[in-house]
């Protein structure tokens, strides 16, 4: 991975001069173009330009405007406040995702006319992977008419509900060309698993999952979380690991950022740094330890030493285990909101709580202090150690769900898909819904959706026209 920077760069110009309709154009025609290299180096090129996406300029917006970040100079000031976001904010991922998407569909293409029907599954499973999330952050977008410019130079828009139903027949197709044995994954192409395919099966029912609890499917979503990544050696982590010796090699975007346009990102008034992370969740059987693995001091953690590795620095998580459990705690109170849900959803959170005992998910930032004990039906019954408002009990757990998943996605955009799926749910804490800092809620309205980039307004015919950020996604209107 010695290229990787360079990429990276190569990237970022890309995204300067380009939109989803302008990715394809060219590739089918010029024998030199990156349509026609060697296959698996096409891959690790889609790998990462799916976890810069992942993990660069619009995570760090998504941290801001779920007050998990703060900006704190010169335009992140501005961009701290979702109202005031302009379509230029989101051309660079935007580009990013498109990026991705176009080149897993060349992937597919150059597999499948070779023959190789496991890389052809890999290929769909990233196009797949792409196209939801630009569905869950954006809503309706472009997917059923990418992949051949001549004919669909301006790509129709599908719904964001049609687009989440596409990509579930896709990852099934993966998950029968992966299971196929009909070719293989070159492993040093493969930067995560090595050419594993049955690591790449689990991921694939993993992603599954993720998108049915966005569709609100939760017996879907159950199901495929059961079927995904199982032990913590399964989880998939944007990986920055590059051979080259100089430090940066290895830094993750944000760290990059950080170090490049220090004082613009903080955590100075960061609702997760200044309160759930301050002891705000515990009680008897939790002692909280992750506040140093994610924030160091007032800002974020970008650090490595001999205490650990913050978020911050290198690999980030992107598909685990930890995140199927909490998927499939979800998905049980969801299907049963009674006493027979919270029985059923405490056998998942509890494994989940058991990971965090043992130190996973906490990048070596352990102590002697920290307590996860497991937790039992009458801790969240009137009067518990998990009600002490006494609420509802369903809705009590529903409450320590959404904290803890909030606290877990801190440098992911499931958190920000979160709000935007339950903004209107009566049972997600209020103070979850505004942008807080220490005096209170900031800002007007609340961020719903990331806001349609310009460079797809000038370029594409079939653009639906720009929608408020504080305008809810189709699927949660």
């Amino acid at each position: 991975m010695k290229t990787y920077n360079k990429f990276i760069l190569i990237l970022a110009i890309i995204g300067l001069f380009s939109s989803c309709k302008k990715f394809v154009a060219g590739y089918e025609k010029d024998p030199n173009g990156i349509g026609y290299t060697v296959v698996d180096q096409e891959l690790m090129a889609v790998m990462l330009e799916n976890q810069f996406f992942h993990k660069a300029d619009g995570l760090r917006i998504a941290m801001m405007w779920l007050n998990q970040a703060t900006g704190s100079d010169r335009q992140y000031v501005t961009l701290d406040d979702w109202n005031k976001a302009s379509g230029s904010d989101f051309n660079g991922p935007w580009n990013e995702v498109y990026l991705t998407m176009t080149h897993a569909d060349i992937v597919e293409k150059n597999a499948d006319a070779d023959g190789n029907i496991v890389l052809r599954g890999l290929g769909k499973l990233f196009k797949a992977w792409a196209g939801g999330e630009a569905a869950s952050l954006w809503g309706d977008v472009p997917f059923s008419q990418l992949g051949d410019y001549n004919l669909y130079p301006d790509p129709a828009y599908d719904s964001q509900a049609d687009v989440l139903d596409q990509v579930q027949i896709m990852l099934d197709e993966a998950i029968a060309d992966l299971n196929s044995g009909i070719g293989r994954i070159t492993p040093e192409r493969d930067i995560y698993f090595g050419g594993n395919t049955s690591k790449w099966v689990k991921i694939a029912h993993g992603l599954k999952a993720r998108f049915y609890l966005h569709r609100k499917q939760y017996t879907e979503a159950l199901s495929e979380a059961l079927q995904g990544p199982s032990d913590v050696s399964d989880d998939l982590y944007a990986k920055y690991d590059s051979n080259d010796d100089t430090p940066y090699s290895k830094w993750n975007p944000t760290k990059q950022f950080l170090e490049s346009r220090s004082g613009y990102l903080d955590a100075s008034e960061a609702w997760a740094r200044t309160k759930l992370l301050n002891g705000l969740r515990n009680n008897a059987k939790t002692t909280d330890s992750r506040k140093a693995y994610n924030y160091a001091g007032d800002g974020l953690n970008a650090a490595s030493g001999a205490t650990g590795t913050g978020k911050f620095f290198g690999d980030m998580p992107m598909v685990t285990y930890g995140e199927m459990l909490l998927i499939a705690t979800e998905a049980e109170l969801r299907l049963h909101p009674d006493a027979t849900g919270i029985t059923n959803a405490l056998t998942h959170y509890n494994n989940y709580r058991s990971l965090l005992a043992a130190g996973e998910y906490m990048g070596g930032y352990t102590n002697s202090n920290m307590k996860y004990d497991p937790y039992d039906a009458t801790d969240f019954d009137t009067g518990g150690i998990e009600n002490q408002d006494n609420i509802d009990p369903v809705q009590a757990f529903f409450r320590e769900i959404f904290e803890e998943r909030y606290i877990f996605f801190i440098g992911d955009y499931e958190s920000f898909i979160d709000f935007a799926r339950s903004f209107n749910d009566p049972l997600v804490p209020e103070y979850m819904k505004l942008h807080y800092n220490s005096n209170g809620p900031l800002y007007s309205g609340q961020p719903l959706r990331f806001i349609y980039p310009q460079v797809e307004k000038d370029a594409n015919a079939n653009f639906p026209g720009m929608v408020d950020v504080n305008e809810a996604l189709p699927l949660y209107q």
